[in-house]
């Protein structure tokens, strides 16, 4: 009888342990290391170009940012203060997890915003590059150089155009 309390109260014992072990264990990490490793590991990775994986997460996060009201009354002059600075608790908490940097979010999301109206340019100055291809005089060619100007104004990486392009069409529905 003794034996049987003895035998029970160990193999308590060794469960407590155990469960205790698994919580310490990375299997038991907790939301904020969690974030902090991801983040710093995406961090590292963050430059002047956009990725197409962010752009992809942007255009999977946007709208539930916007349906959640997050983007309401949150007017960012990146002169004054950062994105990270100024949100407020339920912005922070949404941030945090889905992973995202405040700041690298609405990076991305200016950045969207600046190689679609560099898409745009670029289209524009080719159109009438092409409309004057057959023109010639002194007016014309100040005119072609004043495009291929505009053309290479409208600076993007190769890796940045393909993403936008392909997505084109989602990315200005999400942005109007």
């Amino acid at each position: 009888m003794v034996m049987n309390g003895l035998k029970q109260t160990m193999l308590f014992v060794l469960g407590i342990v155990a469960i205790i072990s698994v919580c310490k264990s990375k299997l038991g990490e907790y939301p904020s290391e969690q974030y902090e490793r991801v983040m710093s590991k995406k961090r590292a990775a963050y430059g002047m170009e956009i990725t197409p994986l962010e752009i992809n997460s942007f255009i999977r996060l946007w709208p539930e940012f916007k349906k959640l009201g997050l983007d309401k009354d949150f007017n960012i002059s990146y002169m004054l203060t950062l994105p990270e600075e100024a949100a407020d608790w339920k912005r922070r908490l949404w941030f945090r997890y889905h992973h995202w940097d405040a700041n690298r979010f609405f990076y991305v999301q200016q950045r969207i915003g600046y190689l679609l109206q560099a898409l745009d340019i670029k289209r524009d100055a080719q159109n009438i590059l092409d409309d004057l291809a057959d023109q010639e005089g002194e007016l014309v060619e100040q005119l072609k150089e004043l495009q291929n100007m505009r053309i290479k104004a409208a600076t993007m990486s190769f890796t940045e155009l393909m993403a936008i392009s392909s997505h084109e069409k989602q990315l200005r529905e999400l942005l109007k």
